[in-house]
């Protein structure tokens, strides 16, 4: 993923007793030029750190009061939380407490802790304490680092996904769990060097100097394999989750058609949005529509409309998780659009950071030649293949896959390929010839990982997919609008002869039925022809079950009189409010 910002503590981090190091001030300017953002995330009260640090406007923002306050360069301030409370003030002034009093927090040695909590509870204050060092700060319980760096970058119209955080003391464990990738130096709390990504080893400030400058000249995140953000895969009562991180990974999921493939893609692409990345989802068959019930996320296309050029990107600067749903479109339409829009996209995440993943599914249509190939950003990364034909994937492609993930697969033409994708150490480790017998057997429920994906670890890994919270209809918008082959029509019979229209989508079933005479009806109701076409065609058994239980209801009345609505209200229901 793309570096954009990078949020650093001041005392101990970055300034040695209140004041800024000249190598460090130098690393901020270089990276600034650069691109990257630089902002200071500090327990200090504003006014002491511009009378340590001087001007301000070295740096594109700074957080202070652990979080309490933000303020811009141009002198603009914003306050998270309440000034401390006067009867507080009062009873420590009383005690003869020496104490400092900034916009929102209190801030005391440490060693008066449980006179500071005493009177908390005496007053009964809505407050927290926050120990740094040798010092601690009172200030609203709901205020951090963290939410004073989400609220800066907010404003600066950055994630804090495309943040490195830097830190030494204990009140900086949020500002690294808030950044995407946390930093802590050597010479800082232990606990906080045991949690953090990396660690910046050195003796002195200049070792941060030397990290900022090294760190800036990629345009990417580290990519590193133990996150504290993962995604489950499979979650069974009893067992440890098994996780992964896919930050800057490409993953290929890959699986026979009817297989779960688009359900596992689309697992792994609700938890991103879940965790507050943005996703943007190349949607070719209508497959993802449902994602666009999860918080900050939109479904556009699929007979409505679908951004081009201009109206996309005003639609990416909002941030947003979008899902472009193309099942509206002829495949030549469909190539046309992938191969004007997927780079506007990447091109976007390049300047901007977002959105932070990538997913283009059926890509074998789209990545064929040496031309597509181009589609792909290979700098950054962070995409989500998703095929029933990785056979037809160029080698360049299939070589830049970090996980590989799949459902079902029974055509060996397909196992070669990923077969291939072993490398040399996992080869001389790794006996592949029973995946043939074992991805074929896979069940809908299950999906399997295999080299070169780190977490397989040099083997095929089945795992039981975990649960997803939006529903997943197969081809939703493609089967209810474009017909099916003609020998798979649903037929209305009489007395074994054709009447009527037959019904290729479920749009014209739909259709059909209101017009046939009601015994016509009523026979195909006795049989429950109409949820197993809907079953058999689909594989949509929970609409299947849902026109079943018409079927049972009406045909133990007798009557048919409203199945044709009912029929209606079902599908209609499924496909457009679901």
């Amino acid at each position: 993923m793309r570096l954009r910002v990078i949020a650093t503590d001041y005392d101990g981090t970055i300034a040695r007793d209140g004041a800024l190091d000249p190598a460090v001030r130098e690393a901020i300017a270089n990276a600034r030029k650069r691109g990257v953002l630089v902002v200071i995330v500090t327990g200090r009260i504003l006014s002491e750190l511009r009378h340590v640090a001087g001007c301000l406007d070295f740096v594109d923002g700074v957080v202070a009061e652990n979080g309490a306050v933000v303020a811009l360069p141009n002198g603009h301030v914003t306050l998270l939380g309440q000034a401390p409370p006067l009867s507080l003030i009062s009873k420590l002034t009383e005690r003869g407490i020496d104490f400092k009093v900034g916009r929102c927090v209190v801030e005391m040695e440490a060693e008066f802790a449980d006179v500071a909590i005493e009177l908390i509870r005496e007053l009964e204050l809505p407050l927290a304490i926050t120990f740094n060092r040798g010092r601690m700060m009172l200030l609203p319980a709901s205020i951090s680092k963290a939410c004073g760096l989400r609220q800066l970058l907010d404003t600066l119209s950055v994630s804090v996904h495309n943040a490195v955080g830097i830190g030494d003391a204990e009140n900086d464990h949020e500002l690294l769990n808030c950044c995407e990738h946390g930093v802590a130096v050597s010479w800082g709390s232990q606990r906080l060097i045991d949690m953090a990504g990396h660690v910046i080893e050195g003796q002195d400030l200049s070792a941060v100097a030397d990290y900022i400058d090294h760190i800036s000249t990629d345009i990417r995140l580290p990519i590193e394999t133990t996150t504290h953000r993962k995604l489950i895969l499979e979650e069974v009562e009893g067992r440890t989750p098994f996780e992964i991180p896919i930050r800057g990974r490409n993953i290929l999921v890959a699986g026979d058609s009817k297989s779960g493939k688009s359900w596992l893609a689309g697992l792994l692409v609700e938890q991103q949005i879940l965790q507050g990345y943005t996703v943007y989802a190349f949607d070719p068959e209508g497959d993802y529509s449902s994602l666009a019930s999860l918080p900050n996320t939109v479904m556009l296309g699929g007979g409505r409309l679908l951004p081009h050029g201009e109206d996309l990107k005003m639609l990416l600067q909002q941030g947003l998780s979008v899902v472009l749903n193309l099942s509206h479109l002829s495949h030549p339409e469909k190539c046309e659009y992938i191969q004007h829009h997927l780079p506007l996209v990447a091109e976007h995440r390049r300047e901007r950071g977002f959105p932070h993943r990538i997913l283009l599914d059926e890509c074998h249509y789209f990545l064929a030649n040496s031309e597509d190939q181009q589609l792909l950003d290979s700098k950054l990364d962070s995409y989500t293949l998703v095929t029933y034909r990785p056979s037809q994937l160029p080698g360049n492609v299939l070589k830049s896959v970090d996980v590989v993930a799949v459902t079902r697969l029974a055509e060996s033409e397909e196992v070669d390929v990923l077969r291939d994708l072993l490398d040399d150490s996992a080869n001389s480790m790794t006996d592949s010839h029973d995946w043939y017998e074992q991805l074929a057997g896979l069940s809908i429920t299950e999906a399997a990982l295999l080299p070169p994906t780190e977490e397989a670890e040099g083997q095929l890994r089945r795992f039981i997919v975990a649960p997803r919270l939006t529903t997943h209809v197969r081809h939703r918008t493609k089967y209810f609008n474009t017909p099916v082959a003609k020998d798979r029509e649903f037929v209305f019979t009489d007395n074994g002869h054709a009447v009527g229209e037959s019904a290729a989508t479920l749009r014209e079933l739909v259709a059909s039925a209101r017009q046939v005479a009601p015994h016509v009806l009523m026979h195909h109701n006795q049989h429950h022809d109409f949820s197993r076409w809907i079953a058999g065609q689909f594989c949509d058994h929970d609409l299947a079950n849902d026109v079943r239980q018409l079927e049972i209801q009406h045909k133990s009345k007798g009557m048919v009189d409203d199945f044709a609505t009912r029929l209606s209200e079902a599908i209609e229901r499924r496909y457009h409010n679901s």
